[in-house]
Parts: C-alpha cells; structure tokens; sequence
C-alpha cells in the first residue's frame, strides 16, 4: 500500500461514515469491504470490523473509541491512538470518510 496517501488522524469529536461507494459484509468476526471506486477488496479483524460498523452508523471517533473501550480489554490511552491510527488508515483507503452534521 505504499500509493496510499497519508491522512492526519481524526480528532475524536470528528463525525465519520462509510460512503456509499463502499460495500460492506460480515463473515464471521470480520468485516469484508469492496471499494467500488478503486475495486479494492479489504477484510477488517475484530476490531476494525466494530469500528467500522459503528462509523456505519454515525458514531463520532470519541463514541466509537469509548464503546471499544467497553467492549474490549485494552488501555484507553493506547486505544485512542490505535483507532485514530485506523481510522487514518481506513479514511486513505477511502473506507470511511468525515461525515457532517446534520
């Protein structure tokens, strides 16, 4: 993925949300995506797949970060950079992009 363009990772108040162009399955415990802009396929693990499921449904990244926190064992300082990081990730590659108010 080296064509990918660096993205600065969102603060948690920004709003985020799977574009229309993105198509989303669960198999298992993961989420599999298909860009259609660029056909790219993608499969998320756990972890990923919930944070995008709930960017799905219109979460902030703070609401997505503090549900993670509740449903996974793991520090909250350190989940905090780790999902903005991903989310960083997924909004380069065109999986999730800023949403707006409504």
């Amino acid at each position: 993925m080296t064509d990918m363009k660096m993205v600065d990772p969102p603060m948690p108040d920004a709003r985020l949300r799977v574009p229309e162009r993105v198509l989303m399955r669960r198999v298992g415990e993961e989420q599999v995506l298909l860009n259609l802009a660029d056909e790219t396929y993608y499969g998320l693990n756990p972890v990923g797949s919930r944070l995008i499921e709930l960017a799905n449904g219109g979460a902030t990244l703070g609401e997505i970060i503090d549900r993670l926190h509740a449903e996974f064992e793991v520090e909250h300082g350190q989940l905090t950079i780790d999902v903005r990081r991903i989310a960083a990730e997924l909004i380069a590659a065109g999986l999730i992009e800023l949403g707006t108010e409504e």
